[in-house]
């Protein structure tokens, strides 16, 4: 199927459509008008917009007809601005690059903001370093034009992180403000602020997902996150499911709570959370200090194994950032095209996205994701601490096209190690932040995955890295 899509795609009178359809004029993208006309929404078209939406509704008829889709459903879903705007940029990026394994949308699907590095908490493990406010943090006004500038970029969701991105005061009016120009947004928190009235706020507001950090039970928990917190958490988390918001439990996995996953996932389901997320150890920020806390890769490949192997047997989904829980979930018959994926876990859905797999799956950055900092600089992912430029002084899509970090993430073939030449390559790649915070290279093997075990042998007979040298300073249980 990847095989026909990919030729099919690649025809050079579509490649010539689509880079009509693309082009930009004093009213925006006249694709995005496109499918706005396609969904059934009113809008007011030019004479060349309605011979491209006529050309492109046939184009759109035929895909959906071979991939067996709903041509109904897909127009309700996108008369909803994000899966719209996301779509506008998948088209929009095969008249740009073609269709690649794997693939680069025109414009990020997903801005991860570091909102503010303000925070309550104190983690053993916070890939942000946070604590209090920087003086350099983006003024509300700041804030609102960066809103605007990725909105006309065509970025279709903004996924709030920090620090604890409630502790600003006008989150509620940047939110209102990616609403307004149709994008979703999403909330990652600690929980601990979360009380019935932010999350009628939140829900009011539109907010699609709350993602809520849980690392432990109890006392592991509370030692992990500094302060004697878990009781406000479980209250945050309970307060989150009542609304009709989806809920996701995120738990960084290490050596010093791996004992406890199947207890969290019990725990989440019994609190009636919709998602449960392993999340990768990487060792930037202050999870510097703890680098010894990281697992195995096999340990690492037990545990993705272990997580797929409940796929459809627990009430919530079970997701992972590894990269390599893509290839592990096809041996069980499920699809896992990114950490944020939900639809290839659905009975019966797999084998009409398992092809999807090879152009989007695997490690996003650089490709459907970027992050942006407190202070309005761009980096490839939050995990790695690589300035690529600033949204109020750089182009923004300049930066997106044409940044050479972002370019090697997408060359997977120039990939080192095993991951280079790896069969399942495409749907996978490996984790970019790992390599680079161990090696210092973006491009470099993923010491995680047990095919690369050369790499994590180099760690630990204590090969000097250009990132972590003389910075192992704490024993493995971290709290020394």
């Amino acid at each position: 199927m990847a095989d026909l899509v990919e030729r099919w795609v690649n025809n050079p009178l579509l490649i010539g459509l689509l880079k009509f359809l693309s082009k930009r004029d004093e009213r925006g993208r006249r694709i995005e008008r496109i499918l706005l006309d396609y969904a059934g929404l009113d809008t007011e078209l030019s004479l060349g917009d309605k011979l491209g939406s006529f050309i492109l509704k046939t184009f759109l008829k035929q895909v959906l007809k071979a991939l067996k889709l709903d041509e109904e459903n897909i127009k309700r879903h996108l008369r909803i601005g994000y899966w719209r705007k996301g779509l506008a940029s998948v088209l929009e990026g095969i008249a740009w690059r073609g269709v690649e394994r794997p693939f680069t949308a025109s414009a990020p699907f997903l801005i991860v903001w570091n909102f503010t590095d303000a925070c309550n908490l104190r983690c053993k493990h916070c890939y942000q370093g946070a604590d209090r406010p920087k003086p350099d943090e983006l003024s509300t006004e700041d804030a609102l034009r960066a809103v605007d500038i990725m909105a006309d970029a065509g970025v279709a969701y903004i996924a709030f992180s920090g620090g604890e991105p409630l502790m600003r005061h006008d989150f509620f009016e940047v939110a209102k403000s990616v609403v307004k120009h149709d994008m979703g947004f999403s909330l990652a928190t600690n929980g601990t602020l979360l009380t019935r009235e932010t999350v009628k706020r939140l829900e009011k507001l539109g907010c699609d997902f709350v993602q809520i950090s849980l690392d432990g039970l109890r006392e592991i928990h509370n030692r992990f996150r500094g302060i004697d917190c878990y009781d406000r958490v479980i209250e945050g988390i309970k307060n989150a499911v009542e609304s009709r918001m989806a809920v996701g439990i995120a738990t960084c996995v290490t050596r010093y709570n791996i004992h406890e996953v199947d207890a969290l996932i019990d725990l989440a389901e019994k609190l009636g959370a919709d998602q449960f997320i392993h999340y990768n150890f990487i060792p930037t920020g202050r999870g510097r200090e703890i680098i010894e806390m990281d697992i195995t890769p096999d340990e690492r490949e037990d545990l993705l194994n272990h997580l797929a192997s409940q796929i459809g047997s627990r009430r919530l989904i079970l997701l992972s950032t590894a990269p390599q829980y893509s290839r592990v979930c096809l041996g069980y018959g499920y699809v896992s095209l990114t950490h944020f994926d939900t639809f290839g876990q659905q009975l019966g859905k797999s084998e009409e996205v398992g092809f999807l797999a090879e152009f989007i799956g695997g490690c996003g950055a650089g490709r459907l994701y970027m992050a942006l900092q407190p202070n309005g600089d761009l980096t490839p992912c939050v995990f790695m601490p690589i300035k690529v430029g600033n949204i109020l002084v750089d182009d923004f899509l300049d930066l997106w096209w044409n940044s050479e970090v972002l370019n090697k993430l997408r060359d997977r073939r120039s990939f080192k190690g095993y991951c280079g030449r790896c069969p399942w390559r495409e749907i996978c790649g490996g984790c970019r932040a790992r390599a680079y915070a161990y090696f210092g290279d973006v491009q470099e093997a993923d010491p995680g995955c047990p095919l690369n075990m050369d790499r994590w042998r180099m760690i630990e007979e204590g090969i000097p890295s250009p990132r972590l040298e003389a910075e192992i300073k704490v024993g493995v249980d971290g709290f020394d």
